[in-house]
């Protein structure tokens, strides 16, 4: 198995898991992308101005 089946997988998992439809998913990671990226930032900017 491959890593682009591993990954098409999981999102299905994570799909019918939450009922989500496609739409829902773009959504989930978008709002994920976002909090990552928040964090990313909160943390940088704890370690350059400490």
């Amino acid at each position: 198995m491959n890593l682009i089946e591993l990954d098409k997988k999981a999102v299905q998992a994570v799909q019918k898991r939450f009922g989500l439809s496609n739409y829902g998913m773009v959504n989930l990671s978008w709002v994920f992308g976002f909090a990552v990226g928040v964090i990313a930032t909160l943390i940088l900017h704890w370690l350059f101005h400490h």
